[in-house]
């Protein structure tokens, strides 16, 4: 059973690739190509057995900034099926084989995490984004987790939120397709995390099929001054009070 999901999810991966050329040919950035790009992110979470819940009202203000906890690969075309945003992502993204020129071409916002020296460009790069009515998609961690839990946030990139028209906090978390918990072993499976490879991560992910459940919270009261780190802080108290009204959450 398990290898015949892996066979699906993976029969399903190249047939989402055949979107690609028509997605190249498009203008870069256009309303046909971002549309493609969603289809195809809906194409591969499908195909790997996942069933998106949604929950709470997605923004729709030009230049929100989504700010959501980070657990799996499957993060990424989950939000990037649902929002048109663009992500924060880490620049050895970029270097991959074949991944890497598509994930340029959908034009993320690359950060350098080891490089402490370059977050303000970092932080302006995210801020013209928002600026310009981009919205942007933050994991702010900094890394994965396997859902047991919310890390602290790095709130240097939280800088850049002073462009932000809305900050929106968004809880992610997997569940059987019951809505139960997951057990252990299948937390872990799901999750990506520290020298996990991508094609080995995505294999235990189509093993069986999975709940996503996505809550959109209400959106943080951006009061005059107030600081990246009690932004941060406000955006992870909402995600772990989500995680903690749960009734299903992760054991």
């Amino acid at each position: 059973m398990q290898w015949f999901g892996r066979s699906f999810a993976f029969a399903r991966l190249i047939a989402a690739f055949t979107r690609i050329p028509g997605w190249l040919l498009s203008p870069r950035a256009s309303a046909g190509a971002r549309a493609r790009e969603r289809a195809f992110f809906r194409q591969i979470v499908s195909g790997f057995g996942i069933a998106p819940d949604i929950r709470g009202k997605i923004s729709t203000v030009p230049g929100t900034l989504f700010v959501a906890n980070h657990i799996s690969w499957a993060d990424i075309p989950l939000l990037a099926g649902l929002l048109d945003a663009d992500f924060v992502a880490k620049s050895d993204i970029a270097r991959w084989p074949i991944l890497g020129a598509l994930a340029r071409r959908y034009g993320p916002i690359f950060v350098d995490r080891s490089r402490r020296h370059g977050v303000r460009d970092q932080a302006a790069a995210i801020r013209d984004r928002l600026a310009r009515g981009r919205s942007v998609i933050l994991f702010a961690e900094g890394t994965t987790t396997d859902g047991s839990a919310v890390l602290p946030f790095r709130s240097s990139l939280f800088e850049a939120a002073d462009a932000a028209r809305a900050v929106q906090p968004v809880a992610l978390r997997y569940l059987n397709v019951d809505g139960s918990p997951l057990a252990p072993e299948r937390q872990r499976a799901i999750a990506w995390i520290g020298d996990d490879g991508l094609l080995g991560g995505a294999g235990r992910v189509a093993e069986a099929p999975t709940r996503a459940s996505i809550a959109f919270l209400h959106e943080i009261d951006m009061q005059p001054g107030i600081g990246r780190k009690a932004l941060a802080d406000a955006a992870r108290r909402a995600i772990v009070a989500a995680y903690a009204a749960a009734p299903n959450r992760p054991r």
